[in-house]
């Protein structure tokens, strides 16, 4: 690293939550990092920062580091003056646990129907059934282990809420044009929601997100409207 360059490097594209919830972290941890704006790739150069050529990655002095809840984890070992992981091993796990949840059944069949809303594609009828059962039980999980305090594990902000809340958002949307239907509302998380929208990590990240998403979704000739809010979507 040069002696003027941050040490920390964060490559992603704005439009990826993934990279949303990295960046958002670095800010609240008050860390100095440099934003390198690209996507995933499969050239060798990308290559040997993440062998799987995806976003985000973060750059450190001592090497390269892919894959979300790793990096989370790493920032928070490597500078704990403001810690974003809970402390004790249950709360620790806790938020793990919602992590988890948030990726593998809020993320992961939100993902699935991205080509059909943002893409430019279709999605098949089957697809659209499968993520909606999906999403429905994780609407229902997250009700019995989401109550906002304000924050989901009490009164201060976890790494749980910030994975929730850029995996949430985006599922919102589609969810919103889709059928009709607000995962945040049905988890009864509009205040907490609202709260962590109204944080300055967000609103630097969210800028960033909406001027990138907007020029994304032209170039896919999506079929995705949002209303002038920019962030509901029409059913």
């Amino acid at each position: 690293m040069t002696a003027d360059r941050p040490p920390l490097t964060l490559h992603g594209y704005p439009v990826s939550n993934y990279v949303n919830v990295v960046r958002a972290a670095l800010i609240e941890k008050g860390l100095e990092y440099t934003l390198s704006v690209r996507g995933a790739a499969q050239d060798e150069a990308f290559l040997s920062l993440n062998p799987m050529g995806k976003i985000p990655v973060l750059e450190t002095e001592e090497g390269a580091l892919a894959e979300t809840v790793a990096i989370l984890e790493y920032l928070d070992d490597r500078y704990p003056a403001r810690a974003l992981r809970p402390t004790g091993a249950f709360a620790a796990a806790r938020a793990r646990q919602i992590v988890n949840l948030v990726q593998v059944y809020v993320e992961v069949p939100t993902r699935s129907l991205f080509p059909g809303v943002f893409m430019g594609g279709e999605n098949s009828p089957p697809v659209v059934v499968a993520a909606r059962a999906t999403l429905d039980r994780a609407s229902a999980a997250l009700v019995r282990l989401a109550r906002p305090a304000p924050f989901l594990l009490g009164e201060h902000m976890t790494n749980a809420d910030l994975f929730a809340f850029y995996s949430l958002d985006i599922s919102d949307r589609l969810g919103r044009f889709v059928w009709g239907r607000s995962m945040i509302a049905e988890c009864g998380l509009e205040a907490w929601s609202a709260a962590m929208r109204d944080r300055s990590s967000t609103k630097v990240v969210l800028a960033d997100f909406e001027a990138d998403f907007a020029r994304y979704l032209n170039d896919k000739g999506a079929i995705y409207r949002a209303p002038d809010d920019g962030r509901l979507a029409h059913a």
